[in-house]
């Protein structure tokens, strides 16, 4: 297995190690909410300004580079205008300046605040956008393509791993993370499998950093192939790693195709849970003494803004969405107001996200890993397409 460089680090814990490297930042809150919780503030708040502040401005700035005349942000004659979203652009931008300035741990502070209460808010927001009619006759079949499509990444990260001189738990958690919700998956499954911190950083930082480019490798495919919402969606949200990035994915084509990629993402995020166990059933660990784990881990692996995100749909479906009408004639659509504050939260919270994260750090986590970690995702993506096609 190729070495993590952790040299000079052995006074921290697991979570710390994790997130020193760069990686936690890319990866979305499924799961592991604790993990991701900024440090507590002392003193003002208004030391979260220039985080904040910091962020909005690259928004702003990724807003207007998206509708910039020239390719690759308008493109006169392909299937979508403007392929590169305001999120995804976003997220670029935050990369770009993350990994050439050094920034204050203020600004720090401030960018860990906006990704930790925005995001959460940004995916119930979009259910307002859900049209369940998308679904109609496809519902039953769908769950059963994410599943098996999980199943492909699962057995993927497994087998390529192995291939590429991995050790068996280091691909197992390569597997879980493509398959399931990235490093959150891979730090539910982690103590199960007794995994020693190495591997869990390797996996962590390798599936984290194919997620993005998952992300654009799905934006990319707009500009050569002409797909419809439902299917774009579907494909995006059954094979980006993380919610932030799957969300900002679908953006690129549209609101439509960002609810049906949150939609089936969420799914696979509820699917967090089997996982668990039955990771516990292979790997022997489903002991007496194992119940604590059990309970404390299992009941918190369905983070609330999946449940937020259902029932705003469900409130959708009954029509209970109004479109509020004023004395002068002028409409408010709620569900398109949602929407809305979905995009422009989520495109803030990218920026932060890119703030945070330092990629030549994250280069570094195993060429051996990376390799597994882009041939599981290549797999994986290509299944999807053809089953979706069936399906969708």
């Amino acid at each position: 297995m190729a070495p993590v460089n952790i040299t000079g680090r052995q006074g921290m814990t697991l979570y710390e190690l994790i997130e020193s490297q760069g990686y936690l930042s890319l990866d979305s809150m499924e799961g592991s909410l604790e993990v991701h919780r900024p440090p507590s503030l002392e003193g003002s708040k208004w030391a979260l300004a220039p985080g904040i502040l910091l962020a909005a401005l690259l928004t702003v700035s990724a807003a207007l580079l998206s509708k910039a005349p020239f390719p690759p942000f308008t493109m006169k004659g392909a299937a979508l205008e403007h392929p590169l979203g305001v999120s995804v652009l976003a997220i670029l931008l935050g990369l770009v300046f993350g990994s050439t300035v050094k920034l204050s741990k203020r600004v720090k502070l401030g960018c860990k605040w906006v990704a930790y209460w925005l995001i959460p808010v940004a995916i119930v927001c979009l259910g307002g956008k859900m049209e369940m009619a998308a679904l109609q006759g496809v519902a039953g079949k769908m769950v059963l393509g994410v599943i098996a499509i999980m199943a492909v990444a699962l057995g993927g990260g497994v087998i390529f791993g192995r291939l590429f001189g991995l050790g068996k738990r280091t691909s197992y958690l390569l597997g879980v993370g493509s398959a399931v919700c990235g490093s959150s998956a891979v730090m539910a499954v982690a103590p199960v499998t007794e995994a020693d911190d190495e591997e869990v950083v390797l996996a962590v930082g390798a599936v984290n950093l194919v997620g993005l480019i998952a992300m654009m490798a799905c934006v990319v495919a707009l500009w050569i192939v002409p797909l419809d919402a439902s299917f774009y969606g579907a494909w995006a949200g059954s094979t980006i790693h993380a919610v932030p990035q799957v969300i900002a994915a679908g953006q690129s084509h549209g609101a439509d195709a960002a609810s049906m990629a949150t939609l089936v993402k969420l799914l696979r995020v509820s699917l967090l849970v089997p996982v668990v166990i039955g990771t516990a059933f292979v790997f022997g660990r489903a002991k007496n003494g194992q119940k604590g784990f059990q309970k404390e881990r299992l009941v918190g692996v369905v983070p609330w803004f999946v449940w937020g995100f259902a029932i705003v749909v469900a409130i959708k479906a009954l029509g209970w969405l109004p479109e509020l009408v004023f004395e002068n004639g002028n409409t408010v659509d709620v569900s398109q107001v949602m929407s809305d504050v979905s995009k422009w939260l989520l495109a803030l919270a990218m920026a932060a996200i890119g703030f945070q994260v330092n990629l030549k750090s994250m280069a570094k986590s195993g060429g051996k890993a990376m390799l597994a970690a882009v041939c599981t995702w290549g797999v994986m993506a290509a299944s999807a397409f053809l089953l979706l096609g069936l399906l969708v």
